[in-house]
Formats: C-alpha cells, structure tokens, sequence
C-alpha cells in the first residue's frame, strides 16, 4: 500500500513539474513575441554546473557577434537558466543584442543511466526550442560554432533539419525547426514516459524522436525563397568540424608532392589519376574524419 501511494505521489509530481513547464515556457514564447521584429531566428542555449561555464558563456558571445558582422535577418536569442549569472545576461543582452529567454531547467529522467556524462545533465532545456512560436524557423546550436558565412537560407529548411556527422547518427549542435508547442508538449510527455535515449542528453533523445531522418531527402533551399515542408538531412558543411580544415591541409600538401615527383620522374598522365585516388586512401587510412 505505502509502495502503490509513493508511486502515484511520484507520477503527481511528474505531472506537476510539466504543467509548471509549459507554463514558464508559454510566459517565454509571450515575452519573445512582444519584442520582436523577425520571423526567424538563431537560438543558444546557457546553463550552469559545468566545470566550464565560463568558456561556454564566452564561446556564446562569440558566436553570437560572427553571426551579426555577416549580418543575419534574425533574431539572436538565448535560452538560459535561471542561475545564469545577471552581469552575463545584462551583457548579452546590451552589448551583444541578443534576446535572452529564462527558463526553468528541464529535470532529465536519465540520470540513472549507466553511461550517463553530468556535464550533459541539462542538455535538454534545448527542447525549450520548441516553444519559440512567434518564430516561424529557428535555427538551433551549440555555443562551439563560428560562423564564416551567412546560413540564412537554412530558414527555408522544413519542420526539422540536421547533420550527420557519424554516418547513422545525426548531429545536433546544429539543427533547423518548425517551433510548435503541440511538439513540445509531445516530447515532455516523451521525457515523463522515459523515451528510449541512448547518451542520456539532448542528442540521444532527438535521435530518437525522429528516427527516420536518415532517410530523409537532402535539402537543397528553393530558388524562389519558399520554406520547405517534412524533415531533411543537411549537407556536412552546415557542422564542418574544424578538424577538416587541418586534414584539408595534409591532403593539399600530399597531392602537391604527388605532383612535383610526376613532373620530375615524367610520370605519364594516365597514372596521375590512379596516384590521387592512392594519396586519398593513404590519408584515410591514417586516421581521417572522413573515414
């Protein structure tokens, strides 16, 4: 009987946590909206209880301004919890221009998992994303991207968009979406009924949440600016890894030596081909992302 009364306790105040949920989230979605002038917009997010929050508050700033010196036609928002320091805030807010939106920290049902990393315990207020409906796309992102041109045409992509970096497994330190509080409200109720979640954070649950992705067309923005309907893989470059750049120089610095002892040794140019595609899997073979 105590057993069956604990469990019911429990289960209302699961219930109770995603009512108060969806009302600060609403309260949020109310706040944006007064304030805005855009239809889209870039979104972060910023909580506490790492052994880096600093760097990450930094890493946000910046990326925030690579974002305004390309001058993007959207907004610049933050999710942030409610511990973020007020001075970050103010800073953010003033110096940065960036919409800041404070959220209550979504619980993780995770926790308890085996593999599960605590520096990825709030990971999941990213879902707060969700919940940005007076935007029409929302582009969201990990505070460890830089921004080297502008994206703006990823507002074009459909209800959800990403990445794959890992071949099956897409990525979502960049991802595009439809806000909408019907999905939002769905994926608490997802979180409340413990949804399958393979890292315990924000990637494994979405991995998840939409398990077709992969199978998904390729998306390819339209000429005339019209927004995509249905969900779409990204192409690699959107979440290039800076990786790439290094493995980028090897691979240039290889096939230029390749080319010097052609031209030297008077190679024949048929075998030039042959030596290019053998310089490419040497390269993969020495440990290349790519592989």
């Amino acid at each position: 009987m105590r057993r069956e009364m604990d469990e019911r306790w429990e289960l209302w105040l699961r219930r109770a946590v995603v009512v108060v949920v969806l009302v600060l989230a609403l309260a949020a979605a109310a706040g944006a909206e007064g304030g805005r002038g855009r239809r889209h917009a870039y979104a972060a997010m910023m909580y506490m209880g790492t052994p880096r929050d600093y760097e990450f508050y930094v890493a946000t700033r910046v990326m925030m301004r690579s974002l305004t010196r390309l001058g993007v036609d959207a907004d610049l928002v933050v999710i942030a919890s409610p511990d973020v320091p007020l001075h970050w805030v103010q800073t953010l807010k003033e110096a940065d221009g960036v919409k800041v939106v404070t959220v209550a920290n979504l619980k993780n049902p995770y926790e308890k998992q085996g593999n599960f990393n605590t520096r990825f315990k709030l990971t999941l207020n990213k879902l707060y994303a969700w919940s940005l409906v007076s935007y029409d796309r929302v582009v969201m992102l990990d505070s460890d991207n830089l921004f080297l041109q502008r994206t703006d045409e990823l507002f074009q992509c459909g209800k959800f968009c990403a990445a794959f970096i890992n071949p099956c497994i897409f990525h979502t330190g960049l991802f595009v979406l439809e806000p909408s509080m019907v999905v939002f409200k769905d994926m608490l109720h997802e979180l409340e009924m413990g949804r399958k979640n393979p890292d315990g954070a924000d990637q494994g649950f979405l991995v998840s949440y939409f398990p077709d992705l992969l199978d998904r067309p390729m998306f390819h923005p339209p000429a005339n600016g019209s927004k995509l309907d249905g969900t779409y893989r990204l192409p690699l470059g959107y979440q290039m890894d800076a990786s790439y750049y290094c493995e980028f120089d090897r691979f240039e610095a290889s096939v230029e030596r390749t080319m010097r002892t052609q031209q030297r040794d008077h190679v024949p140019q048929f075998a030039m081909a042959e030596t290019l595609v053998l310089v490419v899997l040497a390269n993969l073979a020495a440990g290349s992302p790519m592989a």
